[in-house]
């Protein structure tokens, strides 16, 4: 299977999310304000990112009733690909 491109932002959103999935052994999901606020970036160029690596079932964005992104977390497929960055 070919490689699949990954920009630095979303290196840098698997990062964190590996991060947390270590220092909470995988017992919590990141929220998306603490992520937006972590990389310190635009919300709607970390949102993108966010949907392209769900999109490519890297991760799950759990969303609130009214759509909006709630919490993130990784798919064991993520958490692979991410070790491989």
């Amino acid at each position: 299977m070919a490689r699949r491109r990954v920009s630095r932002l979303q290196k840098r959103i698997l990062r964190l999310l590996v991060a947390e999935q270590r220092r909470t052994q995988g017992g919590a999901a990141s929220s998306h304000y603490e992520l937006v606020k972590a990389l310190g970036g635009d919300k709607g160029n970390i949102s993108h990112s966010l949907r392209t690596l769900e999109e490519r079932g890297w991760l799950i964005i759990l969303r609130t009733p009214g759509g909006q992104a709630n919490s993130i977390d990784l798919t064991p497929e993520g958490l692979k690909n991410a070790s491989e960055i």
